[in-house]
């Protein structure tokens, strides 16, 4: 059974970003996530000679830190500016350039990149899925499906809430915190991977936001991060919602007739499907990070609390780090 001054379940950003912060100021820390790499939604699919980044899209840089954050990644070349501004899809088709002046960055080489990137110095362990913990004894002792045991003096989970509750002990809770988790849903995102014969007609930059059934479409060679044209498109919460369980050639077809306008002459040569379960808070927490010392130091992060999306995630890791790191130096 191995110890750690401090066990982070999941190897997203939250998690990264919280045991970055606790190793760089001598605390020991071990990530583990039940995938087969790190960096969940930000998710990045080699296809052929391709590739397509088919979670996360993109990031924006509006606190003080996270541009701090993006100016040492840019400096480092590990980011880009995408645009300032997408473009926009009416339900009736109509597609209009709507320019904000606001920066939209993206990883050279997908989404993906930029979590390796800070898993670099950590200890993560992956592949290892974590059914149960229990404190007893003054520590935090976590059960996993391959039989192994880790224990630990603090606890952070970045597991998206709902999907949390689902297996943890909650009789382990005060009811207070128990009622402030259950606050939190989130809805699906359902995406497909469009692999063409040839560039799309998707307008200068890449990007169309929807309003319908669509709500982002991304060709991923105009982004910069796939030689051949690859189109990621993904469905609304709602209509992702309500088509969850539909076979992989039904959303195909239904999401192909929706941009079948904007991919112009190029064939569909192949198409893949990929459902988030957990894709986007349908309301936040009010703050960067729920955390309690009842009964044992426990800090609960995520894209679900407070600022959501990517830059929510960077934040309330780095917030869960910092909380933890407070109280096991003080």
């Amino acid at each position: 059974m191995s110890y750690s001054d401090v066990l982070v379940i999941g190897a997203g950003l939250s998690g990264l970003m919280a045991a970055n912060h606790l190793q760089n100021n001598g605390v020991t820390t071990v990530v583990i996530d039940k995938g087969k790499s790190v960096g969940g939604r930000m998710a990045t699919r080699r296809i052929h000679d391709g590739k397509a980044d088919h979670g996360a899209q993109f990031f924006t840089a509006r606190s003080k830190e996270m541009k701090s954050f993006v100016s040492s990644w840019e400096r480092a070349g590990m980011v880009r500016e995408w645009t300032r501004g997408f473009h926009q899809m009416s339900e009736s088709g109509d597609i209009s350039l709507q320019a904000d002046g606001y920066p939209r960055y993206y990883p050279l080489n997908g989404m993906n990149r930029l979590t390796k990137e800070i898993a670099k110095p950590l200890s993560v362990t992956l592949n290892k899925e974590v059914t149960s913990f229990e404190y007893n004894q003054d520590e935090w002792i976590i059960s996993c499906s391959d039989s192994s045991s880790l224990r630990a003096k603090g606890l952070i989970s970045t597991v998206p809430i709902p999907q949390l509750l689902t297996w943890m002990n909650t009789r382990i809770l005060q009811e207070s915190v128990l009622d402030q988790l259950r606050k939190i849903d989130y809805e699906p995102c359902l995406a497909v991977l469009l692999i063409l014969d040839r560039p799309s007609e998707i307008p200068k930059n890449g990007g169309i936001q929807g309003e319908g059934i669509v709500s982002f479409i991304g060709d991923n060679q105009q982004k910069g991060i796939s030689k051949s044209p690859i189109v990621t498109v993904h469905a609304s919460g709602s209509w992702s919602e309500l088509h969850y369980q539909d076979g992989d050639e039904e959303i195909i077809a239904e999401l192909t007739r929706e941009v079948q306008p904007v991919l112009g002459k190029a064939t569909i040569v192949e198409a893949q499907v990929k459902r988030w379960r957990y894709a986007k808070p349908k309301n936040l927490h009010p703050e960067l990070v729920l955390a309690t010392t009842t009964p044992g130091l426990l800090a609960f992060a995520g894209d679900c609390f407070l600022e959501g999306k990517v830059e929510g995630a960077i934040l309330s890791g780095l917030e869960a780090g910092k909380w933890m790191e407070n109280k096991l130096t003080t």
